[in-house]
C-alpha cells in the first residue's frame, strides 16, 4: 500500500487540480477536449457546427450548444480513477506503476472523448425521435430525459473501458486474475467508483452547504438508470454462462 501512495498522491492531486480548473473554465480553457469531442461528433451525425468564443461549438439548425457543460471532464476523471486505483496494485513494479498512470491518462482521455462524443450524439437525435411519441411518461422533462441519456451511455460505457483496460493491464503489465476474478467483483468497480464520483462525493459538498434541492430526485432517476443496467448486463452474463454449460 505504502509504495503505491507515490502513484496514489499524485493522481488524487491531478483529480483535484482538474475539478478545480472545470468550475471556471470556459470553452476556449476547454478546447482541448470540447474540440475533438466536437470534430467526433460531426463524424457521427453529419452535422455542421461553428465554434462561437466564450460560447462552445453551436449547431444552429439542431439549435444545439456544445459548452462547457457538455465536455465530460466528470467522466474523464471517473475513467482515470477507476483505472488508476484498480490496477496499480497488481502491476509488479514502480517503473511499470509510473507508466501506467501515464497510460491511464491518455486512455481516460480517450475513451472521454469516443464515449463522450456517442453521449452528445444520441442526445441530439433521441428527443427529436421522441417528440410527438407517447413513448415515455408525461412527467418525464427534457431535462430528465437528458440526464437519463447520459446516465446510461457513460455508465454502460465505463464497464467497457473497465474491461479493455483490464485487458491491456493483462497484456503488458500484469495478470489481472485477482480482479476478475467473479462477475460479482467485475460489475462493483465500476458501480462503486461511478456512483462515489457521481452522487457521493457531490453529497458531501451538499451536505456542507446543506442545500439539497433536486439532489433526491436526480439521486433516484440515476440509481434507476444504472440498477437497469446492471440488471440487463447481469442477466446477460448469467445466460451466456448458461448456453455455454449446455453445450460443454
Amino acid at each position: 500500500m505504502k509504495k503505491n501512495l507515490t502513484i496514489y498522491i499524485p493522481a488524487i492531486l491531478a483529480v483535484l487540480a482538474v475539478k478545480v480548473y472545470y468550475r471556471t473554465a470556459d470553452s476556449e480553457q476547454l478546447f482541448w477536449i470540447l474540440a475533438p469531442t466536437t470534430k467526433w461528433v460531426q463524424i457521427l451525425s453529419g452535422i455542421s457546427f461553428e465554434k462561437i468564443t466564450q460560447v462552445g461549438y453551436v449547431s444552429h439548425e439542431y439549435r444545439f450548444i456544445i459548452a462547457p457543460s457538455c465536455s465530460g471532464v466528470r467522466f474523464l476523471l471517473i475513467a482515470f480513477v477507476m483505472i488508476v486505483f484498480t490496477f496499480v496494485p497488481i502491476v509488479d513494479s514502480m517503473r511499470k506503476k509510473v507508466c501506467w498512470l501515464g497510460f491511464s491518462t491518455i486512455f481516460s482521455y480517450i475513451a472521454t472523448i469516443f464515449v463522450n462524443g456517442i453521449r452528445i450524439t444520441v442526445s441530439i437525435y433521441l428527443p427529436l425521435a421522441l417528440a410527438g411519441k407517447k413513448i415515455l411518461p408525461a412527467w418525464i422533462t427534457a431535462e430528465q430525459l437528458h440526464t437519463m441519456i447520459g446516465t446510461a451511455v457513460y455508465f454502460s460505457m465505463l464497464f467497457v473501458i473497465y474491461y479493455l483496460a483490464g485487458k491491456l493491464c493483462k497484456q503488458f503489465f500484469m495478470g489481472i486474475e485477482t480482479v476478475q476474478k467473479t462477475t460479482i467483483g467485475r460489475f462493483l468497480i465500476p458501480v462503486f467508483w461511478y456512483f462515489a464520483m457521481v452522487l457521493g462525493i457531490p453529497a458531501i459538498g451538499r451536505l456542507y452547504r446543506g442545500d439539497w434541492s433536486g439532489f433526491w430526485q436526480y439521486t433516484l432517476l440515476v440509481t434507476g438508470i444504472c440498477m437497469l443496467i446492471v440488471l440487463f448486463l447481469w442477466l446477460t452474463v448469467r445466460i451466456r454462462m448458461l448456453f455455454v454449460n449446455w453445450h460443454s
